[in-house]
């Protein structure tokens, strides 16, 4: 057996927790935000994002995972690219008018974007980005997890990342203990 090969899932043996109880867990994990933009066909659609991670190193992936009802899931398949640009504590009301429903998806945005390679759109000032191809798009319950290859990414030294926590913005508190405490890649 493959372990890289999907593998047929045997039936729950249990009964899951309900959504909210599931969402009330799931607030307790803070992460940081990001805007993941896709443009086609002359309009970008962009959208606030928590569900994201660092998937491999070799190659290059990223997870992004959005609902499945959204308009980013279409417009990222089509394009066949995805940037998501990590925003900075000063960033909150990009992320604020990214989380609205119902947008319509036009030729800009409303706050400054550059073009990446693969055409993507990467929001101005944000701490780091990521320009992905799509590699997959598969549904996973409400979700849709794309997986990108990373062709290019940008890191800003010293940054300061906007948070998200129990349902509210944060910024960074101060590190705890020094150099030892940082983990082993």
């Amino acid at each position: 057996m493959d372990p890289a090969e999907p593998q047929p899932l045997a039936p729950p043996e249990h009964d899951p927790v309900s959504a909210d109880v599931h969402r009330s867990a799931a607030r307790m994990f803070a992460s940081g935000v990001t805007v993941a933009a896709a443009r086609h066909g002359g309009r970008i659609h962009a959208i606030a994002a928590t569900a994201f991670c660092s998937l491999s190193l070799d190659p290059p992936l990223v997870l992004l995972a959005v609902n499945a009802t959204g308009q980013l899931v279409d417009f990222a398949r089509k394009a066949q690219h995805v940037g998501i640009s990590i925003l900075g504590e000063d960033q909150r009301e990009i992320s604020e008018w990214a989380a609205q429903r119902g947008r319509v998806p036009g030729p800009d945005l409303p706050f400054a974007t550059r073009s990446a390679r693969t055409g993507a759109p990467l929001i101005e000032g944000a701490i780091a980005w990521f320009d992905c191809e799509v590699q997959t798009a598969s549904r996973r319950g409400d979700h849709i997890v794309i997986v990108g290859l990373v062709v290019e990414a940008w890191a800003a030294d010293g940054a300061r990342p906007l948070l998200y926590y129990d349902g509210t913005y944060h910024a960074l508190g101060d590190a705890l203990g020094g150099e030892d405490s940082k983990l082993e890649h």
